[in-house]
């Protein structure tokens, strides 16, 4: 071997002083990380903020309510601070998981041999091999380059490949797009420039997604709607106390801790994090949040052929030799010497290594695959001779063939039906005199064919059922391919899918397009072949300019661009390194036919923090609700910091607990601030007319005391509020009874310690601390009557709200 490496004794005495490419940033927080940033959160700022307000009041006043209310608010934070380390460390440990799945493996010369190892386990003057397709693992310094090309976008931007030869820096985070070479370790773990930089160090992309950023956004506004109505409050009561201070003091701290949103954001982060591990136990992994909101976005899927609906285990089907001079064997053993001796070792070279070679044959200089000019070069020196071997695609080396032998090939190319198959003409380059003079000279070439090899790949047995799942979803899909027309067709036949070579759109017939002609192509036309990656990219930009969500499926490097400009990056397994490094999904054992059912599980936790988000909105538009009606019509304000505390188990807490485990609807959520806030303000305005009718009608009815009534319209609400529950829930496709179950056992509680006179210690601190006084038996009439009724109407203008909105 030309390298040795490094000894194993050298490697140990690196490891042994820590010279590494083990990080000591981890992918996911801490456990420290997650204690501190949970306990010191802008939200328990802003309670024990309020805590301290109401507590200064007490100090003053020395009423005990508002030190049990401290407690009540205390106990909120403490609880919701609790779940949020809980939830968080449960959900780190899921995504450690994930990450297992992720660990890469890269080739290392050591003794003089190639070792597969763990990119963690990389030292310092470790010789790396890397090929097309590779990422950069670490920081290094070339001492070999075969025309290596690296691409360096992922950190600079520039997406203009650079060749790098001898001597030259490699910065961790690019990646190689042709040739291959060796570079030397140097800055390796936490030095490395990857590892500098935070976007680039951490692989499970935890970035708030679009719908996390509206949930944000809308609590950001109701909090400062909330510290406006207590300004409004302030000045009101300054000018006209109309209720004793205390109640004043705790009427500001019920609209204060009502309206601060740790609870919504806690669940919303929680479960898209748990979805991710989720989703890898069906079989991908998602490497951005972002992500499992796209799956309901989705509109066109753009795949490659080879490798996504194929397996991309191509093999030989025939071989024809053009050849006058050179007999079947020795065009064979020259095929074979051309596939032995590339660096480069894609699908199609490897398929040539079912032929016998030259066991003295040398590689003497490569000119690498590349995907934009379709074709590779070696200079191979057999027996004493040398010569420019050429392979590449039929139909473009068949352009550069003279007329005396191009129309011969083409005939027998016809002749012998080898449309359907993926075609590779190898032959002579007569014309050059280096590697170094072909770049731009690839147009002027003179080939002498020696012969035509046929490949054909395996159809993916799951993909005539993916392909049906997505028409029946409503997802259109188009075949973005480097493959010829005839190639495409014979796949394309084998999953059903009849379709004519005047409906397929080449890439040289999209070059000549104007950009109108263009775009009207892109969204009219579904299969195009003989592709260049800039054509795939222009394809994908097009369709994101007219407002298509799209999503990419691929997995070498030339759909690479692609699969950065799309809205959702898709990437195989099997695929190359840096194609998976920026997919935003990546399945596990290239299963094409789960896409559906991950799509579904997508859908599936969008819907659950959309429903949970509307629980959490309608207690947030009730408290503004009511905030307003007691300021302009001087109307009862029945909540106080225990009672909001109350409202969040019955209402919110526990429901969305329920709707968390149980949600089964996978139904797309196509504007979630149409669907959420048409929900919010129409539940809130209800319940809230429930509670006061309640009170209203009780008052006139019966002799009833303040607190009475007050006790009344809590009750109505809370019931309306478990009734907003269940339907919230039933939205789901699951069975409706478990709902209805959870809804009655909820009320049964509720009702229970409304009632009960049980002399128990704790049911009766409960009912102390919660400010729940025993009901009235003669109230309930009228309980009960206004809460069946307004859930009925309720009911009604939710079903036909829905429709208006879909």
């Amino acid at each position: 071997m030309e390298f040795k490496g490094l000894t194993s004794d050298e490697v140990k005495e690196r490891l042994d002083k820590g010279l590494s490419n083990f990080s000591s940033k981890p992918k996911t927080k801490t456990i420290k990380e997650i204690f501190v940033s949970n306990v010191f959160s802008l939200f328990n700022f802003i309670i024990f903020g309020i805590i301290a307000f109401v507590l200064f009041f007490y100090i003053t006043n020395r009423d005990e309510r508002l030190l049990l209310d401290s407690i009540g608010i205390l106990t909120i934070a403490f609880t919701n601070t609790f779940i949020a380390i809980y939830q968080e460390i449960k959900s780190k440990r899921a995504l450690d998981k994930v990450n297992l799945l992720l660990k890469k493996r890269i080739d290392v010369i050591r003794g003089g041999e190639i070792f597969h190892i763990n990119i963690a386990d990389i030292v310092v003057d470790d010789l790396i091999i890397v090929g097309r397709g590779d990422q950069i693992a670490v920081d290094g310094v070339v001492v070999k380059s075969k025309l290596m090309e690296i691409d360096e976008s992922l950190l600079t931007g520039e997406s203009v490949p650079v060749e790098k030869t001898i001597d030259e820096k490699v910065l961790s985070g690019s990646f190689c797009v042709s040739g291959s070479g060796v570079y030397k370790a140097e800055k390796v773990g936490d030095s490395s420039y990857a590892n500098s930089v935070t976007a680039l160090a951490k692989k499970m992309n935890l970035t708030t997604s679009p719908l996390q950023k509206k949930i944000n956004l809308i609590l950001k506004v109701l909090f400062g709607f909330a510290l406006l109505l207590t300004v409004i409050e302030i000045i009101v009561w300054n000018a006209n106390p109309s209720i004793e201070f205390v109640e004043f003091i705790r009427k500001i701290a019920t609209i204060l801790i009502s309206l601060v949103p740790q609870g919504l954001v806690l669940m919303a982060s929680v479960t898209f994090a748990v979805g991710v591990y989720r989703i890898s136990k069906i079989g991908a992994i998602v490497q951005k949040l972002n992500a499992i909101e796209s799956f309901s976005n989705v509109q066109v899927v753009c795949m490659d052929k080879t490798g996504t609906l194929t397996e991309n285990k191509l093999r030989i089907h025939s071989f024809t030799n053009l050849s006058k001079t050179i007999p079947d064997e020795e065009v064979k053993l020259l095929l074979g010497s051309y596939s032995h001796n590339s660096t480069e070792k894609n699908a199609t070279v490897m398929a040539l290594d079912e032929f016998d070679y030259y066991k003295t044959a040398e590689n003497l200089e490569e000119l690498p695959f590349n995907s934009s000019y379709k074709l590779s070069i070696i200079k191979l020196k057999i027996k004493e001779q040398s010569e420019f071997y050429i392979l590449g695609a039929f139909d473009i080396l068949t352009e550069k063939l003279p007329e005396e032998n191009k129309n011969p090939a083409i005939k027998i190319y016809e002749e012998r039906g080898l449309g359907i198959y993926r075609n590779l003409l190898f032959g002579i380059v007569k014309n050059i005199n280096s590697i170094n003079s072909v770049k731009d000279n690839l147009n002027n070439l003179v080939i002498e064919p020696i012969s035509i090899v046929s490949i054909t790949d395996t159809v993916r047995k799951d993909v005539f059922d993916a392909l049906n799942l997505f028409n029946r979803n409503g997802i259109r899909f188009k075949i973005l391919s480097g493959d010829s027309g005839e190639a495409i067709l014979a796949i394309l036949g084998e999953i059903g899918w009849k379709i004519k070579m005047e409906q397929i759109v080449t890439g040289n017939e999209l070059d000549k397009l104007t950009k109108e002609e263009f775009r009207d192509v892109v969204l009219s036309k579904q299969v195009f072949s003989r592709l260049k990656p800039e054509h795939k990219l222009d394809i994908i930009k097009t369709l994101k300019k007219e407002k298509i969500y799209t999503a990419m499926i691929g997995d070498g490097v030339n759909d690479l661009p692609a699969i950065k400009q799309s809205d959702m990056g898709i990437a195989m397994e099997e695929g190359s390194a840096i194609t998976k490094e920026v997919a935003d999904i990546i399945l596990l054992n290239n299963k094409f036919s789960l896409l559906p059912q991950i799509f579904d599980e997508g859908n599936k936790i969008v819907n659950t923090v959309n429903s949970v988000s509307k629980l959490f909105l309608t207690k947030n538009f009730l408290v503004i609700y009511l905030s307003l009606f007691s300021l302009l019509f001087s109307l009862e304000f029945p909540l106080t910091p225990r009672r909001v505390s109350l409202l969040n188990v019955f209402a919110i807490g526990l429901p969305a607990l329920i709707i968390t485990m149980r949600n089964r609807n996978v139904s797309k959520c196509l504007n979630y601030i149409r669907d959420a806030f048409s929900y919010v303000i129409t539940s809130s305005a209800l319940i809230l007319a429930g509670g006061y009718a309640g009170y209203y009608y009780t008052s006139k009815t019966f002799e009833a005391s303040g607190s009475e009534l007050e006790m009344v319209m809590m009750t109505i609400m809370i019931f309306i509020s478990v009734v907003n529950f269940l339907i919230v829930a039933i939205e789901s496709k699951e069975k409706k009874s478990i709902y209805i179950f959870y809804a009655v056992v909820l009320l049964g509680i509720y009702t229970f310690l409304a009632t009960t006179g049980i002399p128990f210690a704790f049911i009766q601190l409960l009912k102390i601390f919660y400010e729940i006084n025993r009901i009235n038996p003669e109230h309930w009439s009228i309980i009960i009557m206004i809460s069946v009724l307004t859930s009925m109407i309720l009911f009604v203008l939710q079903k036909i709200r829905e429709k208006l909105v879909s």
